[in-house]
């Protein structure tokens, strides 16, 4: 398995992890399931899902900035609904997993700024990890 981050600046600033089943038999990984907001919740459907992956302990994102501090992610963004786990999803030879990360509505990212991004995606069976660099100037950043 591998995995890799492309990173959109188009409606806010997105990592999209793509991971890929790069071996030559299926291989499994980890459920994101598809997770539906509780009511009131403020955010988009994409932070939702996220927030419930990070609850789970099924992702984990670390933001640097320049000089190499992290970037706490926002304190708001917390589910508040316990979920079922699926099963883990079965990835065949050159099969792709997608998750969005709306890293705008978890960080306070700046414009013209270059970060690092840092994605862990699995549980203790098995776990993939990409990373990749940052600069974005749309509207919406400070």
């Amino acid at each position: 398995m591998k995995a890799t981050i492309d990173i959109r600046c188009e409606n806010g600033v997105w990592g999209e992890l793509r991971i890929t089943n790069d071996g030559d038999k299926a291989a499994r990984i980890t459920n994101p399931g598809d997770y539906r907001p509780t009511q009131g919740w403020e955010f988009s459907r994409e932070a939702y899902q996220i927030a419930v992956l990070r609850s789970f302990h099924f992702l984990e994102m670390t933001v640097r900035a320049e000089d190499g501090s992290v970037v706490e992610p926002s304190d708001d963004i917390v589910t508040r609904a316990d979920h079922l786990v699926g099963l883990p999803v079965e990835l065949e030879p050159g099969a792709e997993l997608r998750i969005n990360v709306p890293l705008h509505e978890f960080y306070d990212l700046k414009r013209n700024v270059d970060y690092s991004l840092a994605l862990t995606y699995g549980d203790d069976s098995i776990s993939v990890s990409a990373s990749t660099q940052i600069r974005c100037s749309v509207r919406g950043l400070k």
